[in-house]
């Protein structure tokens, strides 16, 4: 009975040591593959070396099928078309990849925009901007006098626009529309926004405490092989 027993104990135990083996060779190759992703991310888009995170468990599988079913990938402080990001956070499902370019299934991408990274000046007036109630106001001065615009952002096309609801003088708001023509207008503050590769979209802007937030997505991505800045090919998955 006893010799029964220690038999079912060292089975379990070898077992057991089987199952964590495996669990941790796959974190690991989930690792080793996340790196060499943020690798080729970097190289492929131009931008700094990103976080990268697999889900799914288990890895292996989907690495030696050439297929992952979910990645999470983050960057911070990058340039797009010239204008600076905070942060851009992605959520790409079903990537196919490998030594040509990389195909997703699916992605949603959210790109926040601080305020310092807003233009400081339009039409000669100085621009400060901070978060209010769901809407972006605007600092300046308009006619000596010293207003904050409260406006919505909004997504028309490519372009980003900035639509005037309330304006606030001397801590009372009132609509802007009259109001805006006797201080003589306010600062146009639209602007074209990056291109985007083939089959991302603009969907829709919101002003947060952090900046402004950007949010795109697409379906049936390629992901080029090529880099994005220097032209150079960017090693595979």
């Amino acid at each position: 009975m006893r010799k029964f027993t220690r038999r079912r104990l060292l089975a379990g135990t070898a077992v057991l040591f089987l199952v964590v083996a495996a669990v941790v060779a796959d974190r690991v190759a989930a690792r080793l593959v996340a790196g060499r992703l943020a690798d080729r991310l970097a190289c492929a888009a131009g931008v700094p070396r990103p976080s990268v995170e697999l889900s799914g468990f288990p890895v292996l599988p989907q690495v030696l099928g050439g297929r992952l079913d979910r990645l999470r990938v983050g960057v911070t402080d990058a340039r797009a078309g010239g204008l600076r990001v905070a942060r851009a956070d992605a959520d790409l499902r079903n990537v196919r990849s490998g030594d040509g370019p990389a195909r997703i299934g699916a992605a949603a991408v959210e790109v926040l925009v601080g305020y310092a990274a807003l233009p400081t000046e339009a039409a000669g007036r100085t621009l400060r901007y901070r978060y209010a109630d769901g809407l972006l106001g605007v600092e300046t001065q308009m006619s000596t006098v010293p207003v904050t615009l409260l406006v919505r952002p909004t997504l028309t096309g490519g372009r980003l626009t900035f639509t005037p609801s309330e304006v606030e003088v001397f801590g009372i708001r009132r609509p802007a529309g009259k109001l805006l023509d006797r201080l003589g207008g306010g600062p146009d503050l639209g602007r074209d926004l990056p291109a985007l590769p083939t089959g991302l979209s603009y969907r829709s802007v919101t002003a947060t405490a952090d900046g402004l937030l950007v949010r795109v997505d697409g379906h049936d991505l390629t992901l080029p092989a090529g880099g994005g800045r220097t032209g150079a090919r960017c090693g595979g998955a």
